[in-house]
Order: structure tokens, then sequence, then C-alpha cells
């Protein structure tokens, strides 16, 4: 897994929660997630493959409240300017 900026989003609203910080394999969480239990991890295949929302609306039907995605993850569904 490449080193890039990782985002979490609301799994109900698909909206952007914001980044998180990270160090190596460490990842910390705002004070409202509740770790990796509130968590799908996006960052490889097959989740890549998908939109954010069709991660989210996966993440709902596996009883997860937020998705992580990396910051190239966002740049492939953003239209270029």
């Amino acid at each position: 897994m490449e080193k890039q900026p990782l985002y979490l989003y609301d799994a109900k609203s698909t909206a952007q929660v914001g980044p998180v910080e990270s160090t190596g394999l460490d990842v910390y969480f705002p004070d409202h997630v509740a770790g990796w239990t509130d968590v799908l991890d996006c960052r490889e295949e097959p989740y890549t493959e998908q939109s954010i929302a069709e991660n989210c609306a996966y993440a709902l039907r596996v009883h997860k409240k937020f998705i992580l995605v990396g910051a190239s993850q966002i740049a492939q569904e953003s239209p270029a300017i």
C-alpha cells in the first residue's frame, strides 16, 4: 500500500468526514469513530475498483458506519478542472 493522504466518509450520507492521520500502518480515527469496528478499509481491491458511493452502500450492508479511502480514489471520481 503506497503512502498517501487518507480520508474518512460517512457511509450513510456519503459525505467526507475529513482526513485522518496515519503513521506507518497505524490509522488514527476521530473520537466519534470506534476504530476499525466502525470502518471499512477501502484502500485495496476490489474496493478501489468501485466508486465511493458503491463502497458506502456496501459498508452499510456489512454494518460499518464509515469507509476509509486514499486520495487517489477521490481523484479518480473528481473531474479534471
